[in-house]
């Protein structure tokens, strides 16, 4: 459930009400670039979102009830000209410049043309789907998206390796069965028993 403000509440509630959508952009290295699907520069707490660069589609935020991993596809429509940061956006997206970053999409409200309040509708990680021409197809999922991997409770296997403060080392060739219990989604760790 989202909470939204008495300034968005009353938003909601008059006739001149006006939304648009907010992209802010981090990057693995902590770059931050705001973006707005407006016609004009967007400014609240401190942060102007630019209007003029990309034009953003986005997909139906659908959000599930169940342990699932919620995905938003945002296509992005951008130039040559388009940069993010130094680079061209499509030559940054093939860079690999968008690997570990993360996306907010929040949602603006204004009342006679002024922002009166921002809510955060979905956030996750981006994996650029696909690219090309003048569109770059970007996959946002959600962060507990390491909750959907396959990770298995326990494997059982002949002389496998586990890792101790030192490294890695083998279990010795006179033991014929060793545990793998998963203590965080990222990687395995092997317990002798």
């Amino acid at each position: 459930m989202k909470t939204a403000s008495d300034e968005i509440k009353a938003c909601l509630a008059a006739e001149s009400m006006q939304s648009c959508d907010l992209y802010t952009l981090t990057l693995a290295d902590g770059t931050v670039y705001r973006f707005a699907n407006y016609d004009r520069d967007v400014t609240y707490g401190g942060n102007t979102y630019d209007h003029s660069k990309f034009v953003f589609k986005r997909d139906q935020v659908k959000l599930q009830g169940t342990p699932t991993v919620d995905t938003l596809g945002v296509t992005v429509y951008c130039t040559p000209e388009d940069m993010l940061g130094d680079v061209p956006f499509m030559q940054a997206c093939h860079n690999g410049v968008l690997g570990d970053s993360m996306m907010l999409l929040s949602r603006a409200y204004f009342v006679n043309g002024e922002c009166v309040g921002v809510l955060p509708i979905f956030s996750g990680r981006c994996e650029v789907s696909s690219s090309g021409g003048l569109a770059v197809k970007l996959s946002i999922k959600s962060v507990i998206q390491g909750l959907a991997a396959l990770i298995p409770i326990r494997i059982f296997a002949r002389q496998s390796a586990y890792a101790n403060n030192n490294g890695t080392v083998t279990v010795s060739s006179t033991d014929t069965t060793s545990m793998v219990i998963p203590l965080k989604p990222s990687g395995n760790v092997l317990v002798r028993m």
